[in-house]
């Protein structure tokens, strides 16, 4: 975004689309002249609601719609800022913004620009705006946990907290150079034990910030077995309940299907894949080699088997596989529960492959289960229980989550420990330190440079 923060900016803050509200939002100096040509007030009072008629530049009437009027600084940018609330209507949101276009010095609001106005004026840290941009995207409730404690919690606390440290290190550090040596031993085990103590807390913020973001991103399952096991049934059940998020990728039956869904709260991205088996075909063994390749890299895997897919050539082969993956996380769903052979060809499986021992496994018919709610939800629990640990619990204390954080807070850890072994030369140490607060003022904000900014706030949508 270039700096064009005279201009009065509009846009459209509700999905553009047929709905029965649309809201409109404008801001900066304009704002209140807009106000007044629009519905012919001649006055209009702050944070007042306005029922009126909502005109056009020729005074005809365009619509039938609510204005609110917020005053500098008291509105959510900043500025002065107009709210238009008018009916849903393409054709009234057209009109709308075609008009607002024709005041001097307005234009269509950046994405992020009123939430980048908002952070120039000081309503809140950046920190605050990329939990909010996380909140509208988040999909799943653990996203929407994680979102909320990032934009209403306590990281601009923690920030100023270490930047209190940091200074004071920096301050008691760049007084030693010139005091005696007695002196110096007595701050060095204060300033070690300080420094050494917020190592600790950055690291213990690192690690958190990770798993934060594993939950955003979701996890992977990659769903596998022999050839008629009933992977794609087991597909289906899963994708059946709490169908939050769609993105199916459609194939033949020998490729791959893929499908998220919301499980306990946290994204999942289901992974059905093609049978394991012989053959010569040359799309089944495209389909098994992608198959192949899916397993090496997922770190969640659920194997599928049933009776009537037992052979020795499927128990040889999937054998063989197994010994290859024994470091991943894998539980084992027996299918087909109901049919009369059951016990007799698993126990066959289980001989022929003892590695199947060592991994926790559930027996289902997963046709049955579509009917038996509580079927599908003891598969559903075995899953969380056994490969995914997930719980709500896990998002109460995670206030960074972005990648940029995450790599900022990785830079902080480093420079400080650098400092702390630095401590013998301590001009060396100090610039360990500056640099560290460097870092954490870009952090949340507090020295982020135009082009930086620009990065941050274009993941907004337009009119936030």
């Amino acid at each position: 975004m270039k700096n064009k923060s005279k201009d009065t900016i509009f846009a459209l803050s509700t999905p553009y689309g047929q709905s029965a509200i649309a809201v409109t939002r404008v801001s900066g100096d304009g704002a209140l002249k807009i106000a007044k040509k629009i519905t012919g007030k001649k006055k209009i009072n702050p944070r007042n609601a306005y029922l009126c008629e909502i005109k056009d530049f020729e005074g005809k009437i365009m619509d039938f719609g609510l204005i609110i009027f917020f005053k500098s600084p008291q509105s959510y940018t900043g500025e002065d800022l107009l709210e238009i609330q008018t009916h849903g209507s393409i054709a009234i949101i057209n009109k709308l913004l075609e008009e607002l276009s024709k005041f001097n010095e307005t234009r269509f609001a950046d994405p992020g620009e009123f939430s980048m106005r908002a952070y120039k004026n000081g309503k809140a840290d950046i920190i605050h705006y990329e939990g909010l941009a996380r909140l509208i995207s988040a999909e799943t409730n653990s996203q929407r946990l994680i979102a909320n404690k990032q934009t209403f919690g306590n990281s601009q606390n923690i920030c100023e907290r270490w930047r209190k440290i940091l200074i004071k290190n920096i301050a008691l550090i760049d007084s030693e150079i010139d005091f005696s040596e007695d002196q110096i031993e007595g701050n060095f085990e204060i300033i070690s034990d300080s420094l050494n103590d917020l190592l600790f807390q950055t690291k213990c913020e690192l690690d958190k910030s990770k798993d934060a973001n594993q939950i955003i991103v979701g996890e992977r399952i990659l769903i596998f077995g022999p050839p008629n096991a009933g992977k794609s049934s087991l597909f289906n059940l899963l994708c059946q309940e709490d169908k939050m998020i769609t993105s199916k990728i459609k194939g033949t039956t020998t490729d791959q299907g893929m499908q998220n869904i919301e499980l306990f709260g946290g994204k999942m991205t289901i992974i059905d894949s093609a049978g394991l088996t012989r053959s010569s075909r040359t799309i089944e063994k495209k389909g098994i080699k992608k198959t192949i390749d899916s397993i090496k890299h997922s770190d969640n895997l659920i194997l599928v088997l049933s009776p009537d897919s037992y052979s020795k050539e499927n128990s040889e082969l999937l054998s063989k596989t197994m010994r290859k993956i024994n470091k991943k996380k894998i539980v084992v769903i027996f299918n087909k529960v109901d049919k009369p052979n059951f016990k007799k060809n698993i126990q066959a499986w289980l001989k022929n492959i003892p590695d199947l021992n060592k991994y926790k496994n559930i027996s289902i018919s997963c046709l049955l289960a579509r009917k038996d709610h509580k079927t599908l939800r003891k598969t559903n629990n075995f899953i969380n229980k056994e490969l995914l640990q997930h719980g709500e619990s896990n998002t109460e204390n995670f206030y960074f989550s972005e990648k940029r954080q995450i790599d900022l807070i990785r830079d902080l850890n480093f420079n400080i420990k650098k400092a702390i072994d630095s401590l013998h030369e301590i001009e060396i140490a100090c610039n360990y330190l500056n640099l560290a607060l460097k870092i954490l003022d870009n952090l949340y904000g507090k020295n982020n440079p135009e082009d930086k900014l620009e990065f941050i706030f274009k993941k907004f949508c337009i009119g936030k």
